[in-house]
């Protein structure tokens, strides 16, 4: 199992994304479901970092399973299940290969560009066929990207060196157009005396990319939308998020062409 690059930071990790707004996020989920008139009962949380969306589902009724790759991540959102009182599975699992028993799901979410993390596409393409593989026929999955457009930018390049912000953060952002690999230099300082380093990357995809590898998993799109809207993205959409459905007898597995 590889290693995860959100370590050190796992323990700051919700004071730094403090003012990221989950709720809407979950909103968002929950539109989609309207949209495409399905109930799922058990949802999928790839990637589920923390926690933050996981625990929001869990609070609305759904049954949730989280997978993460980072064991010091898992540490804090169980913490925070086990606060809140919420019964969540939180498994630790490289999104690549999650090899989850069959039909378990009738929905699967990753959220906030945690697939840009995979950065070689056949290993994003294995993501998708496990992902297939463990949801039902007709089962619904909702995932964002960051687009090329974005990662050209830079945007990751910020810094917020506040004395009144519990973590103070300052990030480089390097773009390869070659490889279409963003490596992101971040280094942090904590209120508690705390200062570390790490190296984040995400790879750009097209989004004839993504439906390629979505069709070849066994997926039906329903669309590709301006995040947060039912609106088609355009050349200078930073995010994307992506709607697709399990087809009938859709049991991919790690390595499938």
């Amino acid at each position: 199992m590889p290693d995860s690059p959100f370590t050190s930071v796992a323990p700051y990790y919700d004071a730094l994304m403090s003012n990221v707004p989950y709720d809407m996020w979950a909103d968002y989920v929950e539109e989609v479901f309207e949209h495409l008139r399905v109930t799922p009962r058990r949802i999928l949380d790839i990637a589920t970092g923390t926690g933050s969306v996981a625990l929001l589902l869990a609070e609305r009724g759904y049954k949730v399973t989280g997978v993460d790759l980072s064991a010091p991540m898992l540490e804090q959102a169980r913490r925070k299940a086990r606060d809140a009182g919420l019964d969540i599975d939180f498994i630790q699992r490289d999104a690549a290969e999650l090899n989850l028993p069959a039909d378990s799901f009738e929905a699967a979410i990753c959220l906030y560009d945690s697939f840009n993390y995979i950065v070689e596409p056949a290993r994003l393409l294995w993501a998708f066929q496990g992902t297939a593989a463990a949801l039902v026929a007709g089962g619904v999955f909702v995932f964002d990207l960051n687009t090329v457009y974005s990662l050209e930018q830079e945007l990751f390049t910020q810094q917020n060196l506040s004395p009144q912000r519990d973590v103070r953060y300052r990030w480089r952002s390097r773009y390869d157009r070659t490889t279409r690999i963003a490596t992101v230099d971040m280094e942090f300082w904590t209120a508690d005396g705390a200062h570390f380093r790490e190296t984040h990357y995400e790879r750009g995809y097209t989004e004839a990319e993504i439906i390629g590898m979505l069709d070849t998993a066994g997926f039906i799109l329903e669309g590709a939308f301006e995040a947060y809207t039912f609106l088609p993205p355009g050349p200078r959409s930073e995010r994307v998020f992506y709607v697709a459905r399990a087809g009938e007898g859709c049991s991919g597995t790690i390595g499938d062409d």
